[in-house]
């Protein structure tokens, strides 16, 4: 089940990148920004509120902390760099989250990197140069680095979460986050917006406010509350190699509504990243489980002697 929220949020995720792409030919990129993430606290606070606050979260610097990777860092990273390079290029290169997740979880996680997890991750990362054919549709250049340098905050996101979400109702944990990082994110705008880099967005046509909206409103902040559940009760590790499926989504979302053709690399591609997810371990701490019952099992066998 939680690989399926994973899974879901994923979607979400990829058609944003998609979404992104066409907003920002009515955006400015920290205009696009800024809108995204009010659009998604904006969403949760009204969620929260009508379900009711829940006590026992940590202290508010964790919450920040948490904001300023992901989704201030990491969707900043992605916003600016789509305006240097192409959604393909840009959803191709969100796949490098999964290894920076597999190194960080393993450094700050203790989690063992295991060979079937080291197998998975290379048929996942293979899976995503597939889908492109082999190769890097424009070329790397700039605005490449800063996705890159936006999935490596992302990655740092992830260890962090899972070292706070087992302690905090998720919903409650997602709203704070975006809070902070809108917080956080906003007095970057103001500069553009009075020196005239990037105008104030009230000209812009309706159909790239709906697009803003929907990735705020839907693939961020739905996306952020099953991520935030799942977490605790899956490994950092594995949970990142899942996010290979973000890739697949803008692909896919790429061929749906931006006219791309679907090829036999896409389907090849979105099969090899399957199957890495799959040979992931799908439960927290199952080998400590497994330890568990050996250990009740010879306890009874003892006794019995």
């Amino acid at each position: 089940m939680n690989r399926v929220l994973l899974i879901v949020a994923a979607v979400g995720w990829g058609a944003a990148t998609t979404a992104t792409k066409y907003a920002l030919d009515g955006f400015g990129p920290l205009t696009l920004l800024v809108v995204k993430l009010a659009a998604a606290t904006a969403v949760l606070w009204a969620v929260l509120l009508l379900r009711g606050r829940r006590d026992g979260a940590p202290g508010p610097w964790r919450f920040a902390l948490l904001g300023l990777f992901e989704p201030a860092l990491a969707y900043g990273g992605l916003t600016l760099g789509l305006t240097f390079t192409t959604a393909t290029n840009a959803s191709l290169l969100g796949a490098t989250e999964s290894a920076f997740v597999l190194v960080l979880a393993a450094m700050f996680l203790k989690e063992r990197i295991r060979s079937r997890s080291v197998l998975g991750l290379v048929l996942a990362l293979l899976g995503v140069l597939v889908l492109d054919g082999g190769s890097f549709g424009s070329g790397f250049n700039a605005g490449d680095l800063i996705v890159l340098g936006g999935s490596l905050a992302a990655a740092v996101y992830v260890t962090l979460a899972a070292r706070t979400a087992p302690g905090v109702d998720a919903l409650t944990m997602t709203t704070y986050q975006f809070t902070y990082a809108t917080a956080l994110v906003l007095p970057l705008a103001l500069w553009p917006w009075m020196s005239g880099r990037e105008p104030l967005p009230t000209g812009v046509a309706a159909p790239y406010w709906l697009a803003a909206i929907f990735v705020g409103g839907v693939c961020f902040a739905l996306g952020f509350v099953l991520y935030n559940h799942a977490i605790r009760h899956i490994p950092a590790g594995t949970a990142g190699v899942i996010l290979n499926m973000v890739p697949v989504i803008g692909v896919m979302a790429a061929v749906a509504f931006l006219g791309e053709a679907l090829t036999v690399w896409h389907v090849a591609g979105a099969a090899l990243v399957v199957a890495g997810i799959m040979l992931f371990p799908a439960v927290k701490g199952e080998k400590r489980a497994e330890a568990r019952t050996h250990r009740v099992r010879a306890s009874a066998f003892t006794r019995t002697d």
